[in-house]
């Protein structure tokens, strides 16, 4: 048995559909969940399979500021929100990953399911369509408003304020949002894992903090500032969570395989590769991050130096990546002009909208609410770790545009 059952999810139709096959053991074989208890009486509660014991008992407020409590709150509910996005990211990839294990059933990409009928085409995508709604659904209607709880309610309501946040902000020195594991390893599941190796991030607070030195800037997966979420934001190949982080690699794949147009018509236009441009403002916003009183031949000259090395190096290997896309960008190209209402176009449109929603320039993104929070409560700009809203800023409108996912189907929309 997996050794975390929350991982231990079938995509088999005929186990989902059958209530002993999909039932979780023990190692003994009794059932893991409600198991019977004395004179044969079932012992579960609404309590006890929620585990509201542990999960309402867990964080610990530093300060007896009451505005504290919506601070941790706020933090958790993205949190939880995260947690189910990364497993819909797994189900996704699981789905798109049985199918290649299976040549012979890639005609089922093709295929129109609806969710509710019995059709072999529903029975596969079932669960991989119903994942990619809940993620469209929890970037654009779940985590946007959860941030605004931090922010004004209805007639103009202070909900959070930001004298009682600096009554307490100190005290969580160098704790921060960038430590948010689950959502670095969203990204990488979006085919934005180049952008985790930069060395962006200013890391002498942590560095203070952890090792006892300033340490420059370091990169936003670095396991310094991750912490103890360093491995669920980079998952090794046998931790559960590698199957939603090889999301954007599994969906070029299979998109691979998805018979090409003739040759009457015209091909796609070409995956659009980083350019030098691309590199240079990303460059010169990173210098102008740094401040209008950084040295070009001191701490920040290297940072920068670094930066472009990082990013040159980065945008390189993706172009490398990209090059190889051309069978991958065929099939996106076929599937949206043969089969625009498949299975297969309906996840991937959701996926897409899920990048939107989480990083996109609109004012309705999370990273977007995410950044006129910052703005509103901390009046130095800075995050608790040392970051804030300058690296927010770089990284929203110079970085992660640079790095969209499944880039060999994104932009043909036909």
């Amino acid at each position: 048995m997996t050794p975390d059952p929350w991982w231990a999810f079938a995509l088999d139709p005929a186990v989902r559909a059958d209530s002993e096959a999909n039932r979780l053991r023990d190692d003994a074989g009794g059932p893991l969940v409600n198991a019977p208890g004395d004179g044969g009486r079932l012992g579960l509660d609404y309590a006890g399979y929620l585990g509201l014991t542990d999960l309402l008992g867990a964080g610990t407020p530093a300060s007896s500021v009451p505005d504290e409590r919506a601070f941790v709150i706020v933090h958790q509910l993205c949190e939880v929100v995260f947690k189910q996005m990364t497993f819909d990211l797994a189900v996704v990839t699981a789905t798109f990953e049985r199918l290649l294990a299976h040549p012979d059933r890639v005609a089922l990409a093709l295929a129109e399911g609806e969710v509710d009928d019995e059709s072999a085409a529903a029975r596969v995508w079932r669960p991989a369509i119903t994942a990619a709604n809940r993620l469209r659904h929890a970037a654009q209607q779940l985590l946007p408003p959860i941030m605004k709880l931090m922010g004004r309610g209805g007639e103009d309501d202070v909900l959070f304020s930001r004298v009682e946040f600096g009554h307490f902000r100190a005290h969580l020195e160098p704790s921060s949002g960038f430590q948010a594991a689950q959502l670095r390893l969203i990204q990488r599941a979006l085919g934005k894992g180049p952008l985790l190796d930069l060395r962006v991030f200013p890391g002498d607070n942590y560095g203070r903090h952890y090792t006892g030195s300033p340490c420059g800037h370091v990169a936003l997966a670095d396991p310094m500032v991750l912490q103890s979420g360093a491995e669920m934001a980079s998952p090794p190949p046998d931790h559960p969570a590698a199957q939603a982080a090889r999301l954007d690699d599994a969906a070029h794949a299979l998109l691979a395989v998805v018979p090409a147009l003739g040759e009457d018509r015209p091909p796609p236009p070409a995956v659009r590769r980083i350019h030098g441009d691309d590199v240079d403002r990303a460059v010169d916003r990173f210098r102008a991050t740094l401040g209008p009183g950084a040295s070009a031949s001191g701490a920040a000259g290297r940072a920068t130096d670094e930066f472009r090395a990082d990013l040159e190096a980065a945008a390189a290997a993706e172009n490398a990546r990209r090059d190889g896309l051309d069978a991958a960008r065929q099939g996106a190209y076929a599937l949206q002009s043969r089969a625009p209402r498949s299975a297969l176009a309906h996840v991937l449109s959701r996926i897409q909208s899920v990048d939107d929603a989480l990083h996109g320039p609109s004012d309705g993104s999370f990273l977007t609410v995410h950044r006129r929070t910052v703005r509103r409560h901390v009046a130095d700009d800075s995050g608790t770790g040392g970051g804030g809203m300058p690296y927010l800023v770089t990284s929203q409108r110079y970085l992660l545009p640079l790095f969209p996912a499944l880039v060999a189907y994104q932009d043909l929309e036909l």
